[in-house]
């Protein structure tokens, strides 16, 4: 679990107009509480966090320093705009390394599905990311799931994953992380060898009836 630091400082101004102009100057307004403390307004710098949360995911355990002072918190809640796609306010939630949490981390696919290419199949994830419960401190930025032996017969569920100590999956088992299947290509050259071997089986039965006619 990777635990990052950021510089945070207070703010007491609030409304859209102190808020435009701090993004303005490439600063986030963000608001920290939990733990029945009561809620800080902060200001962060856009593009440090950016590189954070891209260096350690969105679970990551973030210590932010206030006025000198450390909180071990998570990124509860983002705003973002939908049309530059930029933060536009953060909610942290203090927390305890032990603490237990729920929440969603993301699927990735690793390794080489050499036996669905072989049956001339592709993988298709199903499953972006795992629902889980697990102790703050043990969230990896991913779940890596090898598709090495990846097929046709042998789809990956979230039964098959393995999960760090501690972690437990929220999702039925049975539910599909990523499967293999048959490209457009495979399944036009199985139908056109198909065709093939039934023309062959027409063209055999008109030979012995035209023998029969003789």
């Amino acid at each position: 679990m990777e635990q990052l630091k950021l510089v945070a400082h207070s703010r007491t101004r609030t409304g859209s107009g102190p808020s435009r102009r701090l993004r303005a100057d490439d600063k986030i307004p963000a608001v920290m509480y939990g733990h029945g403390t009561e809620p800080v307004l902060l200001t962060l710098d856009r593009l440090r966090f950016r590189a954070a949360l891209n260096a350690a995911g969105p679970n990551a355990i973030i210590t932010l320093e206030v006025e000198g002072k450390n909180h071990l918190t998570i990124v509860k809640d983002m705003q973002r705009d939908t049309i530059a796609n930029r933060v536009t306010h953060v909610d942290f939630m203090l927390v305890s390394l032990d603490e237990r949490l729920v929440v969603d981390v993301p699927v990735r696919l690793v390794g080489d599905p050499v036996v669905a290419g072989r049956q001339g199949a592709v993988t298709q994830q199903q499953l972006m990311s795992l629902h889980v419960e697990s102790p703050a401190g043990a969230i990896p930025p991913a779940l890596d799931v090898d598709v090495s032996e990846l097929s046709l017969e042998t789809p990956v569920r979230v039964s098959d994953m393995t999960l760090p100590e501690g972690m437990v999956s929220l999702l039925d088992g049975d539910t599909l992380v990523v499967i293999a299947q048959r490209t457009r290509a495979a399944v036009a050259a199985e139908q056109l060898g198909e065709d093939g071997e039934t023309l062959e089986d027409d063209e055999e039965v008109d030979a012995e009836d035209a023998q029969d006619e003789d």
